[in-house]
């Protein structure tokens, strides 16, 4: 699902309250199948760090944009995958001068890992930095946030078969 040349984090982070099911009807029908098969356990382990640098934050105001677009861009489709109290996004500092002159930026984590992660759906320049470049249309968010999907799910159904496979020896 993803990629990290670094250590595994011996830190122990709580991840923050996340809904197990939806609580109202009308949420619930905006949820795809997809979507909602996104576990939220998984989820609360993702960190998406939007980078509010001096060289990023001046590249989406050239667009007319302000500091703060991009993140509200992600946090609009984790709303609608019912996934904003589970994966924590937030702005972060700069990412490195090279991705921020390739920005504005995104940057992914995970709990395991230190620093950041490359994803499945990144372009072979964004995976060998980890980070995501130019992202700043809603269908640019649109691809990191469909990246992350594709991540939680994988990883999801990784722990399925690793969790059936100790049912399985214990039998």
């Amino acid at each position: 699902a993803f990629h990290s040349g670094r250590s595994p984090n011996p830190a122990l982070r709580c991840p923050p309250a996340c809904p197990l099911s939806s609580t109202t009807e009308e949420t619930s029908k905006d949820l795809t199948t997809e979507e909602s098969s996104l576990d939220p356990e998984i989820a609360s382990q993702f960190t998406i760090q939007v980078c509010t640098s001096t060289s990023c934050t001046r590249k989406l105001k050239e667009l007319g944009l302000d500091q703060y677009h991009v993140l509200g861009e992600l946090y609009a489709h984790a709303q609608s995958a019912n996934m904003e109290k589970c994966v924590i996004i937030e702005d972060g500092g700069c990412q490195g001068g090279r991705n921020c002159k390739m920005g504005p930026c995104v940057a992914i984590q995970h709990e395991e890992f230190m620093g950041n992660v490359g994803l499945e759906g990144m372009n072979s320049n964004e995976f060998q930095e980890s980070v995501f470049h130019d992202v700043v249309t809603g269908e640019d968010a649109g691809r990191v946030w469909s990246c992350m999907e594709n991540a939680i799910s994988l990883m999801t159904e990784e722990a399925r078969i690793e969790n059936e496979g100790v049912g399985d020896a214990m039998v």
